[in-house]
């Protein structure tokens, strides 16, 4: 029970900072604030690791990963 709290937790923090990452993204401030906890790879690697250490916590993992694919998507949009 302790892991899947711990687990749980840490999909939340995560969250938040996608949600950041997000606001960063739209704002067009990811090049001023560029580092390696902005980057979209960064937080796919937390996402993963947790979710494989908590297993029934698959559907939020794979939520986040999908936001994290979307921000990508705009990223390189943004660059073309």
């Amino acid at each position: 029970m302790y892991l899947h709290d711990e687990s749980a937790r840490e999909l939340a923090h995560i969250r938040t900072m996608v949600l950041r990452l997000e606001h960063l993204v739209q704002h067009g401030e990811i090049g001023r604030h560029a580092t390696v906890v902005t980057s979209t790879d960064y937080w796919r690697a937390r996402v993963k690791t947790t979710a494989r250490s908590a297993p029934q916590l698959q559907p939020q993992a794979a939520t986040l990963l999908a936001w994290l694919d979307a921000i990508d998507a705009v990223l390189l949009d943004s660059m073309r």
